[in-house]
């Protein structure tokens, strides 16, 4: 039987279920961005398409465009911080996300091949 994972938000918070353990975090920018890349597993996601996707999930008004240079920093730098937010609770899947992320002007989340990993939303 496969494991389950969650990466879900729920009002203000996402839920995530990983490695049995659950946990529940602050919606952010970061944790947006994540949901993105989780749910697209393998793509490869340009920074400013990544910055898009979560201004139309988000209640907050979308910013303007954004340059190739500002969104990398922007989404690298978003990223980093739910990053470390969720290392304070869940260092299993910190480790688990640190190695298969990849952040630039192109971002992708590419788990291991050999061990699939399905999120639920």
């Amino acid at each position: 039987m496969r494991e389950r994972n969650v990466f879900r938000c729920e009002g203000e918070y996402w839920t995530i279920v990983f490695d049995g353990k659950t946990v529940r975090l602050r919606d952010s920018k970061g944790m947006r961005y994540l949901a993105a890349l989780l749910r697209r597993c393998g793509e490869e996601i340009q920074s400013v398409a990544l910055q898009a996707a979560a201004d139309l999930v988000s209640p907050r008004k979308p910013r303007r465009a954004s340059s190739p240079e500002q969104a990398r920093l922007a989404v690298t730098k978003a990223l980093k911080t739910a990053l470390q937010r969720i290392e304070a609770v869940h260092p299993t899947l910190a480790e688990h996300l640190e190695a298969t992320l990849r952040r630039g002007y192109v971002c992708r989340y590419f788990p291991d091949p050999r061990h699939p990993i399905r999120w639920e939303e």
